[in-house]
């Protein structure tokens, strides 16, 4: 998965530096390249990894409660701390992905080596159900040859 690829067989992250990896090219979020500062030792000014912005496209990950969920309050406990701002400030040097809640404060080394793409192209989801498989094949004809 993305971790084994990242991790392991990217050779522009720190693990994959470590593993001797051959693979210049990994798929990662835009807000990957502070990791890559983060945890260095010592930490390079720059980062070492980079972004592709025409090819960044928006991904938002959701978090909900079942309906009939056997511990309801605490379901909902958890999505209002999640959405909170102390929740979303933390996020960015922990998971590496943007606050969803608009007032939140990006850490400094964040907004220095992530990349934030404000327009990306974006594709409907028609058009994705509809070309998922032909997409997935194409893909798969080029990178694992």
């Amino acid at each position: 998965g993305w971790e084994q690829a990242y991790n392991e067989e990217f050779s522009g992250s720190a693990g994959g530096k470590k593993a001797k990896a051959d693979r210049p090219l990994v798929v990662s979020y835009a807000s990957s390249p502070p990791v890559e500062v983060l945890y260095a030792d010592p930490q390079p000014k720059e980062a070492p990894t980079g972004v592709a912005t025409g090819t960044c496209f928006r991904q938002t990950e959701y978090a909900g409660l079942l309906t009939g969920a056997k511990n309801e309050a605490g379901g909902k406990a958890l999505l209002d701390f999640m959405i909170s701002k102390t929740f979303q400030e933390d996020m960015p040097l922990n998971m590496f992905v943007n606050p969803v809640v608009e007032d939140a404060e990006l850490p400094e080394l964040f907004t220095q080596h992530g990349e934030k793409v404000d327009t990306p192209p974006t594709v409907t989801p028609e058009k994705i159900a509809a070309n998922r498989e032909q997409w997935i094949q194409s893909w798969q004809s080029l990178v694992l040859k």
